[in-house]
């Protein structure tokens, strides 16, 4: 199956701290390689100017310095040389959005990940800088803009307004070494555009076989999120990728039969995303209507979706299984051993048999005639002489039956003729159901879209039951 690639983002609230953390060898126990495209300098006064613009802004919240890619590499890089990957995939984003970077390439602890940290600046370093120091308290108000007296941004108590700040007399107010924020970098397509640039550059190193794809929403796959250190939801996010993976792994089963794409997705969008949206509609509206204990039902919401969605998943999970057993009993079975490889078993336990057969009634007839030699009957048999002559060549018979009878055994592999045929028995039997299953699938097959068709229609019909029911606002109820 082919895998998706893994490319993360994350905003940065403190970007010093976060260059020590990926580049010191102390830090990291499997740190490869360290690639910087500007000098420390920069970062300092990166972080500085960030600092300066958000306190000016007079935002609320964190103030964020820069941003971080993590890009999980495939296996086949272990054995590349890191310290030209690292440069190599860091000069590709400089190149393609020109802004510096600095990256540090790593293994986790237990050396099943190797991953790039990629931290990136959102504003371009211009040619010429500037650095204007404030010659007095400078006041801004909620928008930003600039006022002549502190009295403007103060409210009826005295007090400074909410968003608004004061830069005091000394402090640098302006810093223009870098330019604005890019835009893109806050758009949501710059995400898809830098898994669709990483996950072509990954492939360009990788074999067929390798090759990654960018994971898709639309797709077929439900995805699993990162558990990060000391994540207070990690249970949570754990049951939830867990439920995920469940799904996932049916979808790759239904692949390996052959389940078209299109029916896969159509169950994923009638059992698992239309119940989850309806329940987070619902929920929205009534989290937004409480007045009382706000915080407490949010938690509670979160356990009822997350409880909405295992639920749907293993209906979708059902829903699955039932298609792919249609897929499967059109599929011809797996015989016990080739036809050809069978008829010429069956022809040499025939020949194992009629040759026992014979070999039987040889020594009958020897034991006959050395028994009427003994009682003295040969007189009318032609002579003891004749008697005698034909024990010999019966004998050889004898001899070239047990010899082919050896041969035999040792090509069908048995230790006699009563295991061989009892081996051969159990085998024709396996046979024997194995034409009876190639009949059934023959005839599966035959009918395979009409009963997919029918299947999916069912399957639509249910969920638009399922839209125009009350049952769902029935178990949420207790909810508003």
């Amino acid at each position: 199956m082919t895998r998706n690639s893994f490319i993360q983002i994350s905003k940065l609230t403190n970007l010093k701290g976060r260059i020590d953390y990926i580049t010191n060898p102390k830090r990291q126990e499997n740190l490869y390689a360290v690639y910087d495209t500007a000098d420390e300098k920069f970062w300092s006064e990166l972080g500085k100017c960030n600092r300066l613009e958000f306190k000016k802004s007079g935002s609320s919240g964190k103030c964020i310095e820069s941003r971080e890619l993590i890009i999980a590499l495939p296996e086949p890089f272990c054995n590349m040389d890191k310290k030209k990957v690292l440069k190599d995939f860091t000069e590709l984003f400089k190149k393609s959005y020109g802004v510096n970077c600095i990256a540090a390439m790593h293994h986790n602890k237990t050396k099943t990940n190797l991953h790039i940290h990629l931290i990136f600046s959102e504003r371009e370093e211009l040619k010429k800088s500037l650095e204007k120091v404030a010659t007095r308290n400078m006041f801004y108000d909620e928008n930003g803009k600039h006022v002549r007296t502190k009295k403007e941004i103060l409210d009826v108590d005295g007090k400074v307004r909410k968003g608004c700040s004061i830069i005091k007399k000394g402090e640098v107010y302006e810093y223009t070494r870098f330019s604005k924020k890019k835009a893109e970098f806050k758009a949501r397509s710059f995400l898809k555009g830098v898994k669709t640039l990483y996950t072509d550059h990954i492939n360009s190193f990788l074999q067929d076989k390798d090759k990654l794809q960018v994971f898709s929403n639309r797709d077929i796959y439900l995805s699993t999120k990162k558990i990060g250190k000391n994540n207070p939801k990690a249970e949570q996010i754990r049951k939830n990728n867990n439920t995920r993976m469940k799904w996932n792994g049916i979808v790759d089963e239904a692949l390996f039969y052959d389940v078209p794409r299109k029916h896969i997705r159509t169950i994923k969008e009638e059992k698992i995303l239309k119940t989850v949206r309806k329940f987070g509609k619902m929920e929205t509206k009534t989290v937004r209507g409480l007045n009382k204990n706000k915080s407490t039902m949010e938690s509670s919401s979160v356990g009822i979706i997350a409880e909405v969605f295992e639920k749907a998943v293993r209906l979708a999970c059902d829903c699955l299984k039932g298609l792919i057993k249609i897929f499967k009993n059109a599929i011809g079975p797996k015989a016990p051993m080739f036809v050809k490889e069978y008829e010429q078993y069956a022809r040499n336990v025939d020949r194992l048999v009629e040759n026992n057969r014979n070999l039987n009634k040889t020594h009958m007839t020897i034991k006959e005639l050395e028994e009427k030699i003994e009682r003295k009957e040969y007189r009318l048999l032609g002579g003891r002489k004749k008697l005698k002559e034909e024990i010999v060549q019966l004998k050889k018979q004898e001899k070239n039956a047990k010899n082919l009878e050896k041969r035999l055994l040792k090509d069908l592999n048995g230790e006699n003729v009563d295991d061989v045929l009892s081996k051969f028995n159990r085998t024709r039997m396996e046979m024997d159901a194995y034409e009876r299953l190639v009949d059934r699938a023959e005839d599966a097959k035959e009918m395979l879209d009409e009963d997919v068709k029918e299947y999916m229609n069912e399957i639509k019909i249910i969920g638009k039951k399922i839209e125009k029911s009350k049952k769902l606002d029935d178990e949420m109820n207790f909810y508003r």
